[in-house]
This record gives C-alpha cells, sequence and structure tokens, in this order.
C-alpha cells in the first residue's frame, strides 16, 4: 500500500470515528465517495459522528464554491496517487481549528507527514513552516505582484496567531 492510500484509509477511520470537523462522506461527492475502497467506506459510522458529519455539512454547503476552487488549486500540487486526498483537505479546511485538528490527527508533524506525502510540492513551498490553512490562502490569494488580496479564514481570532511562521 502506498503512503497515500495508507492516508486515506487513516482519514476514513477517523471519519468512521467521529474524529475531526468532516462533513457527510468526507465531502467528497457521491462519484468521489462510491470510488473508495469499499471495506473502509462501510466502516459503521456511530450516530453521534452521523450527527457532527450533517451539521458540518450544513455549516459548509454556504462556501461550496470555495472548497471546490481550494480542491482545485490543491490538486495541482497533489501526488498522483492521492487522490481524492485535495477534495477532502479542501472541505476539512473550512472547518474552524487548526488543519491538523479538523482532520482528527494527533499533531502539526503528524499533518505535515501528510502534506509530505499527498502534497510534496506544498511542503517545499512552505519553507517558512506557516500554518497550513493560512500557506493555502495565502498562496491562493497573491497578486502576480506579490500584493495579498484576501485574508486568511479564522486567523483574526486564533489565539496562537503569533504563532504562524513558528518553525517547530
Amino acid at each position: 500500500m502506498t503512503p497515500q492510500h495508507r492516508w486515506l484509509h487513516r482519514l476514513m477511520s477517523l471519519y468512521a470515528q467521529g474524529c475531526g470537523s468532516y462533513a457527510l462522506m468526507m465531502g467528497l461527492s457521491p462519484q468521489q465517495w462510491t470510488r473508495l475502497p469499499y471495506p473502509a467506506r462501510q466502516r459503521l459510522v456511530s450516530e453521534d459522528a452521523l450527527r457532527r458529519h450533517q451539521l458540518m455539512s450544513e455549516l459548509m454547503a454556504t462556501r461550496r464554491d470555495e472548497q471546490q476552487q481550494l480542491a482545485l488549486w490543491l490538486a495541482e500540487y497533489m501526488h498522483p496517487d492521492a487522490d481524492p486526498m485535495h477534495c477532502i483537505v479542501a472541505s476539512v479546511a473550512l472547518a474552524f481549528n487548526h488543519l491538523w485538528e479538523d482532520l482528527g490527527l494527533s499533531s502539526r508533524a503528524e499533518l505535515r507527514q501528510l502534506m509530505s506525502d499527498c502534497f510534496p510540492e506544498l511542503v517545499v513551498m512552505n519553507d517558512k513552516n506557516m500554518r497550513w490553512k493560512k500557506f493555502f490562502y495565502r498562496q491562493r490569494c497573491l497578486h502576480a505582484e506579490g500584493e495579498l488580496i484576501c485574508r486568511s479564514p479564522s486567523c483574526d481570532a486564533c489565539c496562537e496567531r503569533g504563532v504562524c511562521f513558528d518553525m517547530a
């Protein structure tokens, strides 16, 4: 099994357990969902987890265009074996905490490993180790002249705003 497929299975397991901030079907289209490996897709999801996924779907529904644009951008940098990680990460990136927390991962270091395996070019580009959501939006919102034309979501309210360039 490739590292990319291991990550997909890991995220599917976290989804089934109700960890993180996933929308229904992990934010995938019905077609993408049915293409996922059958045993992982059929894992039982608790009623509580299902309610959480439904709530996240409802909260993210108004940001569908933003999710699709982010997924298309991530796809440009995705490892060829990592499909549909770009859609999963884009969906979860719309949630409210740090990306590693919203994915249900144990640490920021674990997220960096996921990014290294699934989006290696982005890891090289993120040479200052900026928080991933902020990095995504900064990269997508730069004018050709290097001027920032939009801000990252949730950063103004984040208690860790001062450490976004933490080199740890």
